[in-house]
């Protein structure tokens, strides 16, 4: 395996003459009457530690995106620190093929989750073969400026010497960007100019979220009534159940808040 050392161009910091600062990789970009080389400052490289990110990218401030430091790791790939429930901090690989989170079980284990059996369990295909794990709900999930409550979660026995995986049922709230240059991880939002917005989500979104928990409540309503001869699939099902609606009440509380429109959402 090769590792190639990053490169940083020079960015170059400036103040006007109202006292803001401005940043860019290149010195034609800056006005002559700023360019003398007491009123300029070169920096090597990107910031490294961005305490509050979204103030260089001005316009995507206006639009609600959240800009998080990322960490590049070989192979196109990048790590991000969460804080779980508020405090468990970890180290997550953003994944966009993980439909869900995914922790470690030593993960699973600080949570309380790993070996409880009032869960309901999935099978999962990975790459060390077929896997059941226990499926829960985290009760929050913060990534720098940004906080999503009752994110969907699993663990994975074969994530050794790692935290876990950052998957769609986090990232899945916003559009996701990756801006290499920099590593950073842009979370922007889903709506568009001028769009009606609730708790930061369009109509789409909202549809798409109750959708989703309608539909995967209602295909396990009819296994559910399949399975009342068969007494351990039954109980498993019945678990499923119970775990999808948490999720789908866990909305209508959320829709209810912001005044979300009945039409705009879907029951089981």
């Amino acid at each position: 395996m090769v590792f190639a050392a990053p490169s940083h161009s020079a960015i170059y910091k400036w103040k006007d003459e109202n006292g803001k600062i401005h940043f860019t990789d290149s010195p034609s970009k800056i006005p002559p009457q700023y360019r003398k080389k007491d009123e300029l400052e070169t920096m090597k490289g990107g910031p490294k530690v961005v305490s509050n990110p979204v103030k260089l990218l001005v316009p995507e401030k206006k639009l609600g995106t959240h800009v998080i430091q990322a960490k590049p790791l070989p192979g196109g790939l990048y790590m991000v620190k969460v804080v779980i429930n508020g405090t468990i901090h970890a180290d997550l690989l953003v994944d966009t093929g993980a439909s869900i989170v995914v922790l470690s079980n030593r993960l699973g284990e600080r949570l309380g989750t790993l070996y409880n059996t009032n869960l309901p369990q999935m099978e999962f295909q990975t790459a060390g073969g077929k896997v059941k794990t226990p499926l829960f709900i985290l009760d929050s999930l913060q990534l720098g400026s940004v906080t999503v409550h009752n994110v969907e979660a699993t663990t994975n026995p074969n994530l050794e010497g790692m935290d876990g995986l950052l998957g769609m049922s986090f990232l899945g709230e916003f559009k996701m960007e990756m801006n290499r240059e920099h590593a950073w991880l842009l979370l922007k939002p889903y709506a568009k100019k001028g769009e009606e917005l609730w708790d930061g989500k369009n109509a789409k979104w909202w549809r798409k979220k109750y959708d989703n928990y309608a539909g995967t409540l209602r295909h396990y309503q009819r296994l559910e009534y399949k399975a009342r001869g068969n007494f351990p699939e039954h109980q498993k099902i019945i678990k499923m159940i119970g775990h999808y609606e948490k999720l789908h009440k866990a909305l209508e509380r959320r829709a209810d808040r912001v005044k979300l429109p009945k039409y705009y959402r879907a029951y089981p």
